[in-house]
C-alpha cells in the first residue's frame, strides 16, 4: 500500500497481479493452489482493491471504484471459504442459541491484512459511492421505451428450475403453481426437475447440470430463465422478454453479443436468477463452472455461485493491470440492477440488499429459514406475511403463498 501511495499504483497493481498468478496456478478454472491458502489469496483481492481506490484521478475514479468492488467480490470468495471451512462454530460465544459464529483467530487476528468487518465496510463505501454518483453505464437500460409487458412472439423463452426436497416439503408446490402460472401467461416453456441431478455434489450444483440439459434438448428456446425453487414471480405482467429489449437491445432486435442478464446484490454476483442465451458461449460457461469430477468449488460455501464469479472476474487483475479500458465482466454479460428480478425479503435483505415491495417482480427467499418449530408451514406464514393476498395489490400481483394453504 505504501508503494500505492506513493503514486506507484500501476507497479503495485503489477506486484499483486503476478502474484495473483503464482497463487492461483495463471488463475486457473480449478485454483487449486490458491485453495491451500485461502485468506492469502483474498488478502491480495483485499489489497489489489484498496490499491486501485488509491488512483485519485477525476477523469478514472468511477472506473476504479467499479473495478475495485470486483475485487473485493473476489475477495469474499475466497474468505468466505476460510470462514466455512477454518472459522465457523456452532456452539458458544455467538450472540444466541442456534446462532453461528466465527474464530476470530482464524481472520482478523491472522497475520495477513484483512478482516472481515473492515472488507465488508470498504465494500459498502465503494458501493454507496457508486450508488451516489449513478454511475453504472453497464447496469442502465439500453432501451427505456420498451413497456413492462413487452412481448416478442418470435422469442422463446423458457423458465428452468430444480426443486429436489423431500416429499412433505411443502416449498416445491408452491414454486410449481407460481412459476407454472408465470409461464403459461405469457406463452414460455417451463422445465421442473425434482430430481436431485447431481447426487454427487450438494444439491445447488443440480442448477448447472439442468441448464446445461436444457440448452441440448431443447433446441427451439432462444433463451432460459434459470429461477431457483425459493424465488416467485410476484408482479405477474413484467415479462422476460422486457428485460431482454430493454438490457440487451441492439438495432433491430437483442444484441447478438451478449449471452447472460444477471445481477449482482450488496454482497456479489447472486446467481438465484440469471438469463442466459442457448448458445456455444453458454455452453463453455457451464462446462467450465461445473469442472473437473473432483472440482475445487464443488465443496465451497457458495457451490456453483462462488464458480461462477471466479468464472466471469478471474481475468480482472490482468485486463486491468495497465489500464482502464475494458468492463468489469466480459463482454458477453449484462449486469441488471437487483431490483429488476431479484429482489430479497427483508429478513435477508436487511436494509443491505434490494428488498421487495409491492409492484416489484420477482421475490427471492434465499437464505429465508423455511422452518419454524419444526413446522414449514409456520415458516412460510411467518416469511410470507402480508405478501399472501394478492387482491390488496390488484390485477397482476401473484400470491406467495395463498393464505389458505397455510395453516
Amino acid at each position: 500500500m505504501d508503494f500505492a501511495r506513493q503514486g506507484h499504483t500501476n507497479a503495485a497493481r503489477g506486484l499483486l497481479a503476478d502474484a495473483l498468478l503464482a497463487s492461483t496456478s495463471s488463475l486457473d478454472p480449478e485454483p487449486r493452489l490458491g485453495f491451500t491458502c485461502s485468506l492469502g489469496v483474498a488478502s491480495l483481492y483485499r489489497v489489489l482493491a484498496l490499491v486501485n481506490l488509491e488512483d485519485k484521478s477525476p477523469s478514472r475514479s468511477l472506473q476504479q471504484q467499479h473495478v475495485a468492488l470486483r475485487y473485493q467480490h473476489l475477495a469474499n470468495v475466497w474468505v468466505t471459504h476460510v470462514w466455512e471451512k477454518f472459522a465457523r462454530r456452532e456452539d458458544g460465544g455467538g450472540p444466541g442459541e442456534g446462532w453461528a459464529w466465527y474464530d476470530r483467530s482464524y481472520i482478523d487476528e491472522s497475520a495477513w491484512p484483512i478482516g472481515l468487518k473492515e472488507l465488508n465496510i470498504e465494500m459498502h463505501v465503494v458501493q454507496n459511492t457508486l450508488a451516489d454518483a449513478k454511475a453504472d453505464q453497464a447496469s442502465r437500460p439500453r432501451s427505456t421505451t420498451t413497456p413492462e409487458s413487452w412481448r416478442d412472439v418470435s422469442l422463446n423463452i423458457g423458465i428452468a428450475s430444480v426443486c429436489a426436497y423431500p416429499p412433505e416439503n411443502p416449498l416445491p408446490r408452491y414454486a410449481a403453481s407460481n412459476h407454472g402460472a408465470y409461464a403459461a401467461r405469457h406463452g414460455y416453456r417451463y422445465r421442473l426437475e425434482q430430481r436431485n441431478l447431481a447426487p454427487e455434489r450438494p444439491p445447488a450444483w443440480g442448477k448447472v447440470r439442468l441448464l446445461q440439459q436444457v440448452l441440448e434438448e431443447e433446441l427451439d428456446v432462444d433463451w432460459w430463465l434459470w429461477f431457483d425453487c425459493d424465488t416467485f414471480f410476484m408482479n405477474m405482467s413484467v415479462t422476460l422478454d422486457s428485460l431482454l429489449y430493454r438490457y440487451a437491445a441492439a438495432a433491430g432486435g437483442l444484441d447478438a453479443d451478449v449471452h447472460m442478464l444477471a445481477a449482482e446484490d450488496a454482497a456479489m454476483l447472486n446467481t438465484g436468477a440469471f438469463l442466459l442465451r442457448r448458445s456455444e458461449w453458454s455452453r463453455s460457461f457451464l462446462r467450465r463452472v461445473w469442472g473437473k469430477q473432483d472440482s475445487i468449488w464443488i465443496s465451497h460455501p457458495w457451490w456453483e455461485n462462488a464458480a461462477m464469479i471466479w468464472d466471469l472476474l478471474r481475468f480482472n487483475s490482468e485486463k486491468f493491470r495497465h489500464g482502464l479500458n475494458d468492463d468489469v465482466y466480459p463482454k458477453e454479460v449484462r449486469i441488471l440492477p437487483q431490483f429488476e428480478f431479484n429482489s430479497y425479503h427483508p429478513a435477508t435483505a436487511q436494509m443491505l440488499h434490494d428488498t421487495w415491495m409491492p409492484g416489484k417482480f420477482v421475490l427471492a427467499f434465499n437464505g429465508f429459514q423455511l422452518r419454524v418449530a419444526g413446522n414449514p408451514k409456520k415458516a412460510w406464514r411467518a416469511g410470507a406475511g402480508y405478501y399472501a393476498t394478492p387482491a390488496a395489490y390488484g390485477t397482476g400481483y401473484a400470491a406467495m403463498p395463498p393464505r389458505r394453504l397455510v395453516h
